[in-house]
């Protein structure tokens, strides 16, 4: 496949398929009228009008024809694809946490399938609506910063078959963390009180003991949040960007800095815990230091994760800027 074939497939990659032909047939036109205006059709011409024209990506997305207001056609097609993604993991989330504790505390057959239909219909809505208000928030403040660092950082090295390997995001590594993010913010927000350590006789669930102390977790749960929808938004960038470059890899480390202080803070709170619960642990072990153990041990864990994480995403940016002039 020639350079302007592999274009012209990167392009209309993320293109609706009714509008691929019409896109493509732009693409083709764009390219032959500046190939014309240098008539000259060499091969080196070509790489410098595909150069020219910046990426393949960005340029099929500037000819749909129906360019949505809100969220404009550079962050449509991700912001759909994350839409789905959320919705659907939001609806399946909240029917496994109702189905268990419909398990745990019983009830009506009716009054679960009821509970059940309202909580799943809730759940897409509100997935529905912060998605489309991240990325509202993005289209307004940070499209222009995000399509110039894609259209600086792009080359004909990205294409496939490429002249000097780049180091992309894994879309299902993305896609994965995504989901989880989301599965996280419907356990917290509506499932935490499952949180607890079970006992049970003979197969079946006898007694719960809640590891939360709920009063003080539903302090916490507004950092949290916020937390984990700055991380949607995290995600959400990744899938435009598609690659680590300096500045991805800059937020990154302070979306990393941030959810440790939020842990440290969380974990410097014994109170968080249910009392019942540190009672019950105090009984059997030296109760306070074994919180602490078991508190300082997460920390160091995720701090360990962390910078990890944060040096990987420098790593890979530097590997990425050496790019072919």
């Amino acid at each position: 496949m020639d350079l302007q074939e592999r274009y012209i497939a990167v392009g209309l990659k993320h293109i609706p398929p009714n509008e691929k032909n019409e896109v493509e047939s732009a693409m083709r036109r764009i390219i032959a009228d500046r190939l014309q205006e240098r008539g000259d059709p060499s091969e080196e011409t070509e790489r410098e009008v595909l150069r020219g024209l910046g990426n393949p990506r960005l340029l099929a997305e500037r000819q749909l024809k129906d360019a949505p207001h809100l969220i404009g056609p550079e962050l449509y097609g991700t912001y759909i694809l994350i839409v789905k993604i959320v919705m659907m993991v939001a609806v399946i989330g909240t029917l496994i946490g109702n189905t268990v504790d419909f398990i745990v505390n019983g009830g009506g057959l009716l009054g679960y399938l009821g509970q059940s239909f309202a909580t799943a219909l809730s759940a897409a809505i509100g997935a529905f609506g912060w998605v489309t208000l991240v990325f509202a928030i993005m289209e307004k403040t940070a499209k222009q910063k995000i399509l110039t660092e894609i259209q600086e950082d792009w080359s004909l090295a990205d294409l496939p078959e490429q002249e000097a390997p780049q180091k992309p995001f894994s879309r299902v590594g993305v896609i994965i963390g995504i989901i989880f993010t989301v599965l996280f913010l419907v356990l917290v927000n509506q499932y935490s009180h499952l949180l607890g350590v079970y006992y049970t006789l003979e197969g079946s669930i006898q007694e719960m003991i809640p590891i939360l102390n709920q009063e003080v977790f539903r302090s916490y749960l507004p950092y949290i949040n916020g937390m984990l929808v700055l991380q949607l938004l995290f995600s959400a960038s990744k899938l435009v960007f598609r690659k680590w470059t300096y500045p991805v890899a800059t937020a990154n480390l302070m979306l990393n800095i941030l959810s440790f202080l939020l842990l440290w803070f969380i974990l410097q709170d014994t109170a968080i815990l249910n009392p019942e619960l540190v009672t019950e642990i105090a009984k059997a072990t030296d109760g306070q230091r074994v919180l602490n153990t078991a508190f300082n041990s997460i920390k160091a864990v995720f701090l360990f994760i962390f910078l990890l994480d944060s040096l990987e995403g420098f790593h890979d940016a530097y590997k990425n800027s050496k790019k072919p002039v």
